[in-house]
């Protein structure tokens, strides 16, 4: 009867701490996926306002020349 007790109580143990471990694996990867996220949304709002200036840039450009 003991020793079906102790197992009982090992294999609970083992899996808590299995689980345990498993959770803490995934929470990485979690925040990993969603700091690259924000990065990734950092450099295409950058990227962005480049190619607006390089626009702007160039109708300015433009307009000089057609002026002078």
């Amino acid at each position: 009867m003991d020793i079906i007790i102790y197992y009982l109580i090992g294999l609970l143990t083992g899996v808590s701490v299995t689980a345990f471990f498993v959770g803490k694996e995934l929470y990485k990867c979690y925040t990993k996926s969603v700091i690259q996220q924000k990065q990734l949304d950092r450099i295409l709002k950058l990227n962005e306002e480049i190619n607006r200036f390089k626009i702007l840039h160039s109708i300015e450009s433009q307009n000089l020349s057609i002026a002078i």
